[in-house]
């Protein structure tokens, strides 16, 4: 059976400033680097065959320090990547408000059918995440397989995983170090563990 630990990084400095990150590089904080030791360890027992992590810095610091403690290689793939933010990259939710009223509006109450200024789309990130999973899951012989995403990217897979429409993105949330198991069967992904963090509690 084809198992999926999808694993949001830990937290970096944006997430502390509250600042929208999307294609930009943030720093792990300090916190976030123990996340992602705790991670480690909490992966250190379980099998793997692959890690992979989006190229960006935050998730893939995350995830070499999990791939270090499991003495495994990690493997970097672009359509990882968090959703393109555009315009309002690197700006807080109150920035994003004030010079882009209408289009924040569209983002908070309908986010199928926003278009952030110079961005991406959900439905266009949502598509290369699931290509992904297909590709280099669904599709492969490995058993067990790791991915170190983020916050965005992890809510649009799970939300094609249990076939629920766009419009429903904010009913589902993503924490810094959290992880999700979707296992793969017969008839269809199951969501196993969902948003999990109880490795925060493991003292290493």
């Amino acid at each position: 059976m084809k198992r999926l630990y999808l694993v949001r990084h830990g937290q970096t400095s944006w997430n502390l400033e509250g600042r929208t990150q999307g294609g930009k590089n943030s720093d792990l904080t300090r916190l976030g680097i123990e996340q992602a030791k705790k991670l480690g360890e909490y992966f250190k027992n379980i099998e793997l065959g692959k890690i992979y992590s989006s190229p960006l810095e935050r998730a893939y610091s995350t995830a070499r320090i999990i791939a270090k403690m499991k003495n495994l290689n990690c493997k970097l793939d672009g359509r990882l990547v968090e959703m393109n933010f555009g315009e309002w990259e690197g700006l807080t939710r109150a920035n994003i408000r004030e010079s882009y009223p209408d289009d924040f509006k569209a983002w908070m109450e309908k986010p199928h059918l926003a278009n952030i200024p110079s961005g991406e789309t959900i439905e266009a990130a949502q598509k290369r995440i699931v290509e992904f999973v297909n590709d280099e899951i669904i599709e492969s012989d490995e058993g067990t397989t790791l991915v170190v995403s983020h916050g965005t990217l992890i809510r649009l897979f799970l939300l094609a995983a249990l076939s629920m429409d766009l419009e429903h993105y904010y009913r589902l949330k993503s924490h810094n170090g959290s992880f999700n198991l979707i296992e793969f069967k017969d008839y269809g992904p199951v969501l196993i563990k969902y948003n999990d963090t109880c490795h925060m509690d493991i003292i290493i």
